[in-house]
């Protein structure tokens, strides 16, 4: 594949990685695709990462440590106001990057000049890199709708933000460490919101298609990591908060009644998650005030069920 060599910025967060982080910079420093950067921003790391990511003497790797923030996004922003290259690549510590994935995902960008933000497919692996899922994306219908296949073909499929952006409400098939970006697209406010400690980037894939174009690779190009410490591995208690007040976030980004509603109902899914959880923890008050809210949102069946069944156990 012939393509242009402009420079690549790989923008990854790093906080206590060091089981990880060594594999994840390797499968780097092997790309086809040789004109890049690598910004690894430390959020504080008390562990052996820094000891990690200097056993690698490699000129473009570039170091930053920053005091703890909590989550990725001051580190992502860090990266992206310091990045040098055309393109932005946002990438996590503990994945493995395939090694076309960044003359592919260049080339498709070269290739569609009208779009600014690229993702693909990725596969799941676990903490001993073992394949749980080869394509992680397969059972995503709404992803298959949007470009008319469930095979992996290796095409690139341009989507206008009027296709994309209802479509990553529904379902947000963006995996973190797929997306690329067009660094003269991004304004000054483009940027992860760091008030956020997780759902930062789902909010960012909500603005920037509110204004862009992009594109969906049709590759599987990482492999994305679950550790059980991680994010990921959480509970929707745990997550859940953030994740509704990014959709409220998002709204501002959305000004069309048909998407206000969209987001509603996925604010009304996740409260709904929320009550089943409260359910199994037996905690009838959470369960409860969960599944009004979920009604509240948009009033649907099966959090009827689970606030009737919190005043009258064994009814229903």
């Amino acid at each position: 594949m012939r393509v242009s060599m402009k420079k690549v910025s790989i923008v990854m967060p790093a906080y206590n990685c060091e089981r990880f982080i060594g594999k994840t910079i390797e499968s780097i420093l092997q790309q086809t695709y040789s004109n890049f950067e690598l910004l690894i921003i430390d959020d504080g790391s008390t562990d052996g990462t820094k000891a990690v990511i200097d056993s690698y003497n490699d000129d473009r790797i570039r170091y930053f440590f920053q005091k703890n923030h909590g989550g990725p996004s001051k580190a992502r922003n860090k990266g992206i106001d310091s990045a040098l290259g055309d393109f932005i690549f946002i990438f996590d510590s503990d994945d493995l990057m395939r090694p076309e994935k960044l003359e592919k995902s260049v080339a498709a960008l070269e290739s569609n000049p009208e779009a600014n933000i690229l993702c693909t497919r990725f596969s799941l692996i676990d903490e001993s890199n073992e394949i749980l899922r080869d394509d992680y994306l397969r059972e995503y219908t709404t992803l298959s709708a949007l470009i008319g296949t469930e095979e992996v073909d290796g095409r690139a499929y341009y989507l206008s933000s009027r296709e994309l952006l209802p479509t990553i409400i529904k379902t947000n098939f963006i995996g973190t460490s797929s997306v690329a970006l067009r660094k003269t697209a991004l304004t000054a406010g483009d940027r992860f919101d760091e008030n956020l400690k997780n759902a930062d980037d789902r909010l960012m894939w909500i603005q920037l298609s509110s204004q862009h174009n992009g594109i969906f690779l049709n590759s599987i190009l990482h492999d994305y990591r679950v550790v059980k410490s991680g994010i990921t591995g959480q509970g929707m208690l745990k997550k859940g908060p953030n994740k509704i007040a990014a959709l409220e976030k998002a709204k501002a980004f959305c000004k069309e009644k048909d998407l206000i509603s969209l987001l509603d109902k996925e604010i009304s899914n996740n409260y709904l998650s929320m009550s089943r959880e409260s359910k199994n923890k037996k905690d009838t008050k959470m369960q409860r005030i969960y599944a009004k809210q979920s009604i509240k949102y948009n009033p649907n069946y099966k959090a009827l069920k689970l606030l009737v069944s919190s005043y009258a156990k064994g009814i229903i």
